[in-house]
């Protein structure tokens, strides 16, 4: 192995021992292994390593995601890919229905994970916020929505959070020419065209003039044709900024049904957990109820032959005392 093959391995060992460390050790251990590759003679290594950030909580929960629940992580990124092949189906005119099953399968796999994160972060001894859950389940909508974005999740190095931006682009928002080149061409046109036919004007005389004449007329067509260029291009420009705008509402409205729709589940798993609960309460208060009225018998019944044998007592007693 060569000394660049040694020291790239190092480099790999130390960071990757660095992202499973909890937040609160991150930067610590991050100079720590920066001075050990910079002792060992790569500078290069320990300059990158040093440039690490520290992960945020969210972040490092997925992070602990990708090294503890891989099979997991690798279901949600299977059913973001069987999502984004459902989408595109559709939009080319397939049916609904595989649409409405992949996102229902996507939104249970991040429910689940989002649930697998709150016991890690919960597991350490760090507190859980609904905004921690909602960023957790905004990295790994994300994950699911983009073949990069994935392969991060996958690494477990995130040290910032992802932000789902939906499936595909928006189509016809290419670079319309601009108003100022538009305009500014169709000026120097016109007053070329002018003044050439000033010039043929004054050398040719009547004739000369009606020509140049009609020439202004050209002149001035063109310039308000040039104008109604302008206005076009300020009608294409408009356009594209409100379609912009639209789609980047589209896209939060997406966001927010996805993360609402996660809440949901996780209050549905939630509710079924307390249900179910409740059930084996019930079945422990019955038998407890049953023992109880089984102890109440069982006392019933220790009663009753106290009491004969109190009596048999007192008989043979008399007895006695007869026969004495």
């Amino acid at each position: 192995m060569s000394w660049e093959e040694v020291t790239g391995l190092a480099e790999e060992q130390e960071v990757e021992r660095l992202f499973g460390l909890g937040p609160e050790s991150f930067v610590a251990a991050r100079n720590e292994a920066a001075r050990r590759l910079r002792q060992g003679g790569d500078a290069g290594a320990a300059a990158r390593v040093t440039a690490l950030r520290r992960p945020s909580l969210s972040a490092w929960a997925v992070n602990q995601l990708a090294r503890a629940r891989g099979p997991e992580v690798e279901g949600l990124l299977e059913a973001g890919r069987r999502l984004r092949a459902a989408h595109q189906a559709a939009v080319a005119g397939g049916g609904a229905a595989a649409l409405r099953a992949a996102t229902r399968a996507e939104r249970e796999a991040v429910a689940g994970l989002v649930a697998a994160a709150v016991e890690v972060l919960e597991s350490t001894g760090h507190a859980t916020t609904d905004a921690t859950r909602d960023r957790v389940a905004a990295t790994l909508h994300a994950a699911a929505a983009d073949p990069a974005a994935a392969e991060l999740v996958r690494r477990g190095r995130l040290t910032h959070d992802l932000d789902p931006a939906g499936f595909g682009t928006p189509d016809g928002l290419d670079a319309a020419p601009g108003a100022e080149g538009v305009e500014a061409g169709a000026a120097g046109a016109g007053v070329e065209a002018g003044a050439a036919g000033a010039g043929r004007g004054v050398a040719a005389g009547g004739r000369h003039a009606a020509r140049a004449t009609a020439k202004g007329r050209d002149a001035a067509a063109a310039r308000r044709g040039d104008g109604k260029a302008a206005v076009d291009a300020e009608a294409v420009a408009a356009s594209r900024a409100r379609r912009l705008a639209a789609v980047a509402a589209r896209d939060e409205a997406r966001r927010r049904a996805r993360l609402a729709a996660d809440q949901a589940v996780l209050a549905t798993r939630h509710a079924e957990r307390l249900g179910r609960l409740a059930d084996q309460a019930e079945r422990e208060a019955t038998r407890a109820r049953t023992t109880a009225t089984a102890a109440i018998d069982a006392a019933a019944a220790a009663r009753e032959r106290a009491s004969r044998a109190a009596k048999e007592l007192t008989e043979a007693e008399g007895r006695l005392a007869d026969d004495g």
